[in-house]
């Protein structure tokens, strides 16, 4: 939201803030733009709409040493009422000073320091009581109320409350909206933010002018208020409605486009030319959530106005920063690292080969910054991610523990650390960070540790960071006492849903990691609306909130309740189960939903619907030619799901040349070219995997090896040590790493590959000794580092090895699978499982 303050008190038409949707992800700094601004009516400060997902992560700015101020109380303060008079109005002077106080709470607000802009504004109104006009009344409550809406879920309610009552002071229009300058636009925000989606729907219709229960014609129609408009469309993909933004989108911009062609005044051109500037970005943005990333990177190019084929020159000037963050955002979506990187470093004016030095020195562009950090986190550059963020927090690696999870000061980049160190496996720095925002310390007691900061992004961070170490207790606990559950409550307390989505799915993530599988469906069921008891066919009929359904489709997978599972990715398709297989395999067009019903046919066995399917929502079909189903589509996710469905089916031919097609690469090139990387991570692991299983082992590792030095991320570590264990060599390799999960994990499987040798070779003394190495050794990495599907798995496979109990060893396959559900799909044909299965059925023989 723009924070700009508002300059007239009652009033309907558009207003000058084009606020509601704006946010950090396309906007630029003013310092640099203002240098070099461009001879054109079109904006390039204009910052426009991310959907509120993108950027929750980035809403606190919040120095530490004033965290505590959340806690201050106030008095309560009461509006007058319309055409009410002040008891004794200031002097002149003092109202002036009054004004210039409000100016500068909302500019604090532009900087997302929201503690601070609630101090001032509840200043102006304690001090002032009863002598401010009634304009800058209404302008402090308003801001008052935007600086609670960006804090806690308790400061969200207080500000719904304090609009409603100014709400009463003044006029309505004949469809109830207020006619208080931005009251109206600034409460529906508040209940969005509380999840109050149908309240914050029907006042934005009226505020718009049209009746909540017209049709949807209506609904995308534009009215002559824009920032309610675009705040319409942001609300609307919260609430998964794509075809009305994407309506309201489209005609806007025709509106648009009109009403520039015939405007006459500079005023208005300017005007018009920043509200188109601001719904193409907008388009842009939603394309790109939707997948359709040719049509947003085509309609980015043309605003910056490089031509379809044009030399990349165009990009490098000194214009036009803020679409150059999001088409530089947008290349990282597509894989494009190289072209994203030298955007970025041009944004940055850091040549493409400077040294490490420069390149890690901060441009003074927080999200121009921050975007370099994550593009280098995803490239497996960490050490130039974590040097770069260091030094955004005047920090560098020869600190001391004290002083680098010391938290800087600014919220965005102290969460960017801890993600980056949760990567890079460095656990403990980044939970001491978190637990240093939340003024909390290690040693404290675990009622302390659990007891919610109030930021819930921060106590959602560190309910996640212990959920990911293994924590499961602390994270329960803390994630009730949010929702203000007593973790000894009845079960029908602990699975009623909380106001807080977030907070309930991440609960009912976690019970799933901890078993808790039939408390996990009753809180996603309660969530729907669903009766436990109901019928099948109200069980399976969707909520109309996509996410959640899309949640409860994946516990009846994991809970082997497949046909439930199926029938509701069926009904949110709007299939029917008989339905023949040309119509079964027809993408809805919901790429998630698709996804999923692809992953489940595969789980029940019925691969060919899986790859019809896969191979329609490609733009290709099963009777295709092989050139035709081997040619990237250009959705490297789709992609990457058929070439592992054809490894897993044993199409090892057709995986290759889609893997070798996406890699730029042809079945002809030399050796050498053909080890060489790709530069995507994921292609080269997948080729890696596929070269392994089809016997080109020497290929393999020198791919892998390569890729360690090229990407230097964890993953190929392990699928190095992977590759080596159970061979002569695989512990002088190891000894070289630095101890770690994956030399752990990696030496149980190398001992486990041993037993099995052992035992199908009559040496089972030897073998169980082993064994016995094996199941040390992942327990070990289970206990020190956070779990992972890979160890779970592992020790699921050694207790089964050992004789244990069937029920024991598949509890650990079942939280391997829910931490990596690609594991179902998996063929079980890699060449060291045929000796796992004749070593089982030596043990096996020698009991009886």
């Amino acid at each position: 939201m723009s924070y700009v303050l508002p300059t007239t008190t009652h009033d309907t038409a558009s207003s000058s803030t084009t606020s509601t949707l704006q946010s950090s992800q396309c906007s630029s700094d003013s310092n640099n733009d203002k240098a070099t601004k461009p001879k054109s009516d079109l904006n390039p400060e204009a910052q426009t709409f991310v959907p509120r997902a993108q950027r929750v992560q980035e809403c606190t700015n919040t120095p530490p040493d004033i965290g505590h101020r959340q806690a201050t109380e106030y008095p309560t303060f009461t509006p007058r009422r319309f055409g009410q008079r002040a008891n004794s109005p200031c002097p002149e002077a003092t109202q002036q000073a009054i004004k210039e106080k409000i100016g500068s709470g909302f500019d604090t607000l532009k900087g997302e320091d929201f503690i601070n802009a609630e101090a001032t504004f509840r200043a102006i109104l304690n001090e002032n009581q009863g002598k401010l006009i009634p304009s800058d009344e209404q302008n402090t409550l308003i801001g008052l109320a935007r600086s609670l809406k960006a804090q806690s879920q308790e400061k969200q309610k207080e500000a719904c409350h304090l609009l409603e009552k100014l709400r009463l002071t003044g006029k309505l229009t004949t469809l109830k909206a207020s006619t208080i300058k931005n009251l109206d636009l600034t409460l529906s925000q508040c209940e969005r933010a509380l999840g109050r989606y149908p309240d914050a729907e029907a006042r934005l219709l009226r505020l718009r002018k049209i009746n909540p229960d017209a049709d949807e014609t209506s609904f995308c129609q534009p009215s002559d208020n824009f920032d309610a408009d675009m705040a319409n469309i942001q609300l609307w993909q919260d609430m998964e409605k794509h075809t009305l933004t994407e309506t309201l989108l489209y005609n806007m911009r025709a509106v648009l486009t009109i009403n520039l062609q015939s405007a006459r005044s500079t005023y208005a051109i300017q005007k018009l030319h920043k509200n188109l500037h601001i719904v193409t970005m907008a388009l842009a943005i939603f394309w790109q959530a939707r997948g359709k990333n040719e049509w947003a990177e085509g309609l980015l190019l043309s605003m910056i106005g490089v031509p379809p084929n044009g030399s990349e020159e165009f990009l490098y000037s000194p214009f036009h920063h803020d679409i150059k963050l999001v088409l530089a955002r947008l290349w990282y979506v597509m894989d494009k690292n190289n072209q994203a990187e030298r955007l970025l470093l041009s944004l940055s004016n850091k040549p493409p080969y400077a040294s490490e030095e420069i390149m890690c020195t901060p441009s003074n562009h927080l999200k121009i910054d921050l975007a370099l950090v994550r593009l280098w986190q995803k490239m497996g550059r960490y050490d130039k991610a974590e040097r770069l963020l260091l030094n955004m927090s005047d920090k560098h690696l020869g600190m001391s523990w004290d002083i680098l999870c010391r938290p800087c000061g600014q919220h965005v980049i102290d969460l960017a650390q801890v993600r980056l160190w949760q990567v890079m496996d460095k656990h403990e720095l980044s939970e001491r960070l978190l637990l240093n925002m939340s003024h909390k310390h290690p040693d404290d007691s675990e009622g302390t540790l659990c007891k919610p900061f109030g930021n819930p992004v921060i106590d959602i961070t560190l309910a996640r960071h212990w959920e990911l170490a293994g924590k499961y207790n602390l994270t329960e606990r803390l994630l009730l006492n949010m929702c203000g559950v007593d973790p000894n409550a009845s079960e029908d307390t602990l699975c009623t849903p909380g106001e807080n989505q977030e907070i309930d799915l991440t609960r009912m993530r976690l019970w799933q990691l901890m078993g808790k599988y039939e408390r996990a469906e009753r809180l996603t069921l309660n969530m729907r609306g669903k009766p436990p008891n109901a019928d099948e066919d109200t069980l399976c009929s969707p909520s109309g909130n996509h996410n959640i359904d899309l949640c409860q489709a994946r516990i009846w997978q994991n809970m082997n309740k497949y046909k439930l599972s199926e029938r509701l990715l069926l009904n949110m398709s709007h299939k029917h189960p008989n339905a023949d297989e040309d119509t079964l395999s027809k993408p809805s067009g919901n790429h998630e939903v698709d996804l999923a019903l692809f992953r489940l046919w595969k789980i029940t066995g019925r691969n060919k619907l899986a790859e019809s399917l896969l191979l329609i929502m490609r733009g290709t079909h099963l009777y295709a030619s092989e050139e035709e189903r081997c040619s990237p589509c250009g959705n490297k996710e789709l992609d990457l799901n058929l070439a592992r469905h054809w490894e897993e089916t044993d199409n090892l031919h057709l995986s290759e040349r889609l893997l070798l097609n996406m890699s730029s690469k042809h079945p002809c090139d030399s050796e050498d070219r053909l080890c060489m990387p790709c530069g995507n991570r994921t292609i080269d692991l997948a080729m890696v995997r596929l070269w392994q299983k089809t016997g080109r082992y020497e290929w393999a590792k020198v791919l892998i090896m390569r890729c360690c030095d090229l990407y230097h991320s964890s993953e190929c570590e392990l699928a190095l040590f992977s590759l080596f264990a159970g061979q002569t060599g695989f512990l002088e390799m190891t000894s070289r790493f630095p101890l770690s999960a994956n030399t752990l994990l990696a030496s149980s499987i190398h001992y486990f590959r041993l037993a099995c040798e052992q035992i199908t070779e009559d040496a089972p003394r030897s073998g169980k000794d082993n064994l016995k190495k094996a199941l040390e050794l992942v327990e070990s990495a289970l206990e020190k580092y956070p779990p992972s599907a890979g160890a779970f798995s592992q020790k699921a496979h050694c207790l089964r090895m050992m004789g244990a109990g069937e029920k024991e060893w598949r509890e650990w396959f079942q939280k391997a699978n829910f931490l990596d559900p690609n594991r179902l799909q998996k063929s079980k044909t890699d060449f060291w499982r045929s000796k796992e299965s004749a070593a089982l059925q030596k043990l096996w023989d020698l009991k009886e």
